[in-house]
């Protein structure tokens, strides 16, 4: 199939082809006997038969700037969205532009002819055998220091492959790890989301932080790692967070096991919006505003952290600014982290159905993310002053709270209100803060069933209207 497509391409093009190769992750997939999902090709003039191709198939061509690497030709079918991506080739050969590849997984390349046939590898870094043995390799000692986003690159392809980094590799990316802060926070950020991505990134989060890796990305949790905790906690902050990460990937990887015939809905919801990367992040620094936030009562040395939810999100908000997130990636890690204690009231049996309605009407979807961070954090905790029953309690309440959201609450959240804003100014309220919180309290009346029709909701915004004035 690949070959057609080459060779349906190249027919299109210029007459003269030049010496033409597939390489990248091209190679890597049908090494690994997987379709590839794209095509990468190197060769001599790239961006003139680049043009040519784009010319002869009417295609669309895009240039993508990689820097510190050489800009990429993208040339883009108008009918069907197929496309190939052309960069020139470094040093003088085929063979000079693999060894400056960043590993040998990645430094195989196949010739390819004037019909679009492809030729045997060529494999001068032994990648095939290194793929073989599932093992991630530097090419050359210099990697890093080209391109020290390359150490996150190595974690990404072994989480994603589950291969293991080989241990020079291993020396090599401590050495360079510091080079990371001259690096863009958004080619580190979308790097990490890809990493946080995979099942097992938990064990490979570890493996960076042994590593140094998190430190430079994150500096902002030195003070977790020397926090202790009050008798709740069997951990001190740094490694209860790195359990609890550890347990969101457990949860997730059994959702059947919690949510039943829900799992499915469950699924879909962490699969939208990078939910499942994002609930990974907020997991790893959910307890940020702990260290700052850390009091001992000198009567009887109890330790504990007020506010550390509110300060935390705080400072998660700030971090993701630097890192260049989106605003409602920004958004929902700070949700995430401001939410986490207050769920624990919601499950502890104290909170009213409307409360707990409420909670939902103004998280909507991200609650489910949030419930699973409360259960990670709660199975995470096992000092001497905790109990199995609060756990197990939680538990239930989490898998019961999911259910019904998707059976009951969510159809609610999308009913509409009895009574709008326009309806409260002509009545005679003025345009202002008022308006939304009578509004917000004729919306739990109707979420309680205290009111059922617009004219129940009507009377009932004249009398809260007469009670705020």
């Amino acid at each position: 199939m690949r070959t057609l497509l080459l060779k349906n391409w190249l027919h299109a093009g210029p007459e003269q082809v030049p010496e033409l190769y597939l390489v990248g992750g091209t190679v890597r997939d049908l090494v690994m006997g997987r379709v590839p999902k794209d095509m990468d090709l190197v060769c001599r003039g790239a961006e003139r038969f680049a043009a040519g191709l784009a010319a002869g198939k009417k295609a669309a061509l895009v240039v993508l700037e990689k820097k510190p690497h050489q800009p990429c030709y993208r040339v883009i079918d108008r009918d069907d969205g197929t496309y190939l991506d052309i960069t020139e080739m470094r040093g003088s050969s085929i063979h000079d532009d693999l060894m400056q590849r960043d590993f040998t997984i990645n430094a195989i390349a196949m010739g390819v002819d004037q019909d679009g046939g492809i030729g045997e590898a060529i494999d001068p870094a032994r990648g095939a055998a290194d793929i073989k043995d599932r093992v991630v390799r530097m090419v050359a000692e210099e990697a890093f220091a080209a391109d020290p986003l390359r150490i996150l690159r190595a974690v990404r392809f072994a989480a994603l492959y589950g291969y293991e980094i080989e241990p020079g590799t291993l020396t090599e990316m401590k050495l360079r790890a510091p080079m990371l802060g001259d690096v863009s926070a958004e080619r580190i950020m979308g790097e990490l989301l890809q990493i946080l991505a995979t099942p097992e990134s938990s064990r490979f989060v570890l493996q960076m932080d042994d590593l140094g890796i998190l430190e430079i990305i994150f500096p902002e949790i030195v003070p977790m790692k020397t926090c202790r905790q009050n008798g709740y906690h069997h951990l001190d902050v740094w490694r209860h967070s790195l359990l609890v990460l550890q347990q969101a990937e457990n949860i997730i990887k059994d959702l059947p096991d919690y949510f039943g015939d829900r799992t499915g809905d469950v699924s879909e919801n962490l699969a939208s919006a990078d939910r499942l990367p994002l609930l990974k992040l907020a997991a790893l620094l959910h307890d940020l505003g702990k260290p700052a936030t850390r009091n001992t009562d000198s009567a009887n040395g109890r330790i504990s952290f007020y506010g550390h939810d509110e300060k935390g999100a705080v400072m998660l908000e700030a971090v993701a600014r630097k890192m260049k997130m989106s605003l409602r990636d920004t958004g929902l890690l700070r949700l995430l982290v401001a939410e986490h204690l207050y769920i624990l009231t919601l499950a502890s049996g104290r909170a009213k159905p409307l409360t707990q309605m409420k909670w939902f009407r103004r998280v909507k979807d991200d609650a489910i993310p949030a419930i699973i961070l409360g259960m990670a954090d709660v199975m995470s905790i096992r000092g001497p002053d905790s109990t199995e029953e609060y756990r197990l309690n939680h538990i239930d309440w989490s898998k019961r709270s999911v259910r019904r959201y998707f059976e009951e609450i969510r159809a609610g959240l999308e009913k509409a209100p009895l009574v709008t804003g326009s309806d409260l100014i002509g009545m005679g309220m003025s345009a202002g803060p008022d308006i939304g919180r009578v509004l917000d309290q004729l919306m739990d009346a109707q979420d309680d069933g205290e009111v059922t029709t617009r004219q129940e909701a009507l009377e009932l915004a004249k009398r809260l209207s007469v009670r705020i004035s």
